[in-house]
């Protein structure tokens, strides 16, 4: 690893050790810091001017005063801000400083287990564990999913059967293809929780059950199922190598995708293998088991291996990792920590006869491969833009009156940063140009794409024009990605900096490809403001820069860019990447109280009209009168208000 820069000051030497260890990536490491310092209320900041290694050994520092440092640290590990050769050391080092954790890892292993790095692999499996929830219907601990998405969860289709549509004769509804509905009473009844599991008591005391996050359902939670067979429903005659009638594309596959109302707070989802190997590989199994039990278990770890594949292409796999009722939906992980499958069922009948007469291979637990959800989920495409999560207050604007800010209207805008969140976002999707008069919340725009991105895991970077009215083209573009923390390669010049063709040709492709470097396969927002400021003239040089950036957003995948106040024309193509402010009105303000996809009632709507023309009356404007508003509805509907957030 390359010599960090030297730290200047006084610095105990171990917070200088430990900031040396780190990735310089300091957009990442900004977000992490910034949640914690913000939640413990450390004002330490990267941005108040210092060096980014003595910020870094100085965050160390206020972690260990503030008794957050084995979370930062944490974190840091398991985001791949420490390369692997370091985490060892890295590890120590933290160790010396608040003590070894009493926490240790154990696990019996068999012949199919190659060796690997337990530290890499305990990264694994804390990261692995805060995607999987324990399923819960009308009070009962029924099945365990598996965040996908950014808000879906996978689990098997027998566990919400009971909250599917039924026919006249009481039997699930099943479409042509196989496919589920939720039946219409179904939301109430259905619970999901993350974080279900025994930790360590701070005290250093016995384990305790920690009471884990319920997650918000989005209100037609159902967004997939594919029935499982008849015989899989008959468990008494279940036979687990059965696989009569599951055939491609339909199954059907037992398979069910449930959405969340809000993306949870948490790294991107884990990788999918849509084809593992074909000889036994180890697997790794997080699951909530009930038994006999009514309430369930917190989340355990089985170990096993997978080691037969039914069908070819394969339609279920066999398994031997012990698992009990309430396992059901459960993911397979491989030993790199991947979704290979989707726990099914064992048959206890079929298999103890087996077993007795002599035929052990036969006793295994059944799973469906992850790529029938893959495919599914391909053709569909993601959860349409106009369900997206939303955000109804801003937690993190601590300056702003009142707090938590409220976000009123601004569904556009949020349903765009929605659609460019995609991996694999078009370049219409990851352009957003913001254009309003005064009082329309243009300038409130780089607030809700900082808090709205940074809630699904992603990273913001924001840059006011104000500061560039001396700025030729590359030193604006240095500009930008020294606001990542990075030095840019001089692009070739020829001393017309100024010019468009070598602003194209070299300064905005050098810029691009910065950016891709840095981003590392993840995508970052660059958000620039003040284009259209009453006493601020761009010069053409910068203007030159962001419109090149613009026609080539194409070829830079990991960029999405919000320009806020663009009066420019955008490519063809790209015409729709404009939203036009307006002030909030009545709808907005009623929309605020619900969940995604709710229409406020009539009566709602009504009060809303009403408390705004009162407001408008009495002289307010804009946001200033629907910010009345919104207080005096908080007040008059408490018990509303708090079922909708």
């Amino acid at each position: 690893m390359t010599a960090a820069p030297a730290i200047v000051g006084q610095m105990p030497p171990v917070f200088v050790a430990l900031a040396g260890s780190v990735r310089p990536d300091w957009v990442r490491i900004d977000a992490i810091w910034e949640k914690l310092a913000r939640e413990h209320g450390s004002h330490l900041r990267r941005q108040s001017g210092l060096e980014p290694r003595r910020f870094l050994a100085e965050a160390f520092a206020a972690a260990r005063d503030l008794d957050i440092l084995r979370a930062f640290a944490i974190q840091l590990v398991k985001e791949d801000l420490v390369a692997g050769p370091d985490v060892g050391g890295f590890n120590e080092k933290v160790e010396e400083i608040v003590g070894r954790s009493i926490y240790g890892q154990q696990s019996w292993v068999n012949g199919v287990f190659g060796a690997v790095d337990a530290r890499l692999a305990g990264r694994g499996l804390l990261r692995a564990c805060d995607y999987v929830c324990r399923i819960d219907v009308d009070g009962e601990q029924v099945g365990t999913g598996v965040l996908v998405g950014p808000v879906l969860v996978a689990t098997a289709a027998h566990v919400v059967l009971p909250l599917t549509a039924r026919g006249a004769d009481g039997k699930p509804e099943v479409a042509a293809d196989g496919t589920l509905r939720a039946a219409s009473d179904s939301l109430r009844r259905l619970t999901l929780t993350f974080g279900d599991a025994l930790d360590v008591s701070p005290d250093g005391g016995n384990p305790a059950r920690a009471a884990g996050t319920v997650a918000g359902l989005h209100p037609d939670w159902l967004y997939w199922a594919s029935t499982p067979t008849a015989l899989e429903q008959a468990t008494s005659l279940f036979d687990v190598r059965d696989v009569d009638g599951i055939a491609m594309p339909d199954g059907p596959w037992d398979l069910a995708v449930i959405r969340l109302a809000q993306p949870l707070e948490l790294p991107a989802p884990p990788e999918l293998v849509r084809e593992p190997p074909g000889q036994a590989f180890a697997i790794h199994v997080l699951h909530h088991p009930h038994g006999t039990q009514q309430t369930g278990q917190p989340m355990v770890w089985s170990i096993g291996k997978l080691d037969e594949q039914l069908g070819a292409p394969p339609v279920r796999y066999l398994h031997d990792a012990n698992t009990l009722g309430g396992s059901s939906g459960a993911p397979l992980f491989d030993q790199r920590w991947r979704i290979v499958g989707v726990h099914q069922a064992g048959a206890r009948v079929v298999q103890d006869a087996a077993e007795a007469a002599g035929l052990a291979a036969a006793a295994r637990n059944r799973a469906v491969p992850i790529r029938h959800l893959c495919d599914r989920l391909d053709r569909m495409g993601p959860p349409p833009a106009e369900d997206a999560p939303r955000l109804t207050y801003l937690q993190a604007a601590v300056d702003l009156t009142p707090f938590p800010y409220p976000v009123i209207g601004r569904r556009r805008t949020q349903e765009s940063l929605w659609r460019g969140i995609r991996p694999d976002a078009p370049a219409a999707d990851r352009l957003l140009i913001v254009r309003g008069a005064p009082g329309t919340g243009k300038r409130f725009t780089k607030r809700l794409v900082r808090e709205y991105v940074e809630a699904h895991g992603g990273a913001v970077v924001t840059l006011d024009l104000a500061n560039v009215l001396t700025d030729d083209a590359a030193s604006f573009a240095r500009r930008i990605a020294g606001a990542m923390s990075a030095a840019m390669p001089e692009p070739r010049l020829d001393g017309f900096t100024t010019a468009p063709r070598e602003t194209r040709r070299e300064v905005a492709p050098a810029l691009g490809r910065t950016w891709e470097e840095l981003a590392r396969r993840r995508a970052v927002w660059l958000v620039l403001e003040g284009f259209a400021g009453a006493a601020l003239d761009v010069p053409p040089a910068v203007s030159d820069v962001v419109t090149s950036i613009v026609r080539q957003l194409g070829e830079y995948p990991m960029l999405r860019l919000v320009l806020v106040g663009w009066l420019e024309t955008p490519p063809p193509g790209l015409e729709k990447s404009i939203e036009d402010l307006l002030p909030p009105t009545a709808d907005d303000i009623a929309t605020h109280f619900l969940p995604p996809g709710d229409k406020p009632d009539e009566e709602l709507l009504a009060l809303a009209a009403r408390l705004l023309a009162e407001a408008q009356a009495a002289g307010l404007t804009g946001y200033d009168a629907a910010h009345r508003v919104v207080a005096t509805i908080t007040a008059q509907l408490p018990a509303a208000i708090g079922g909708g957030q």
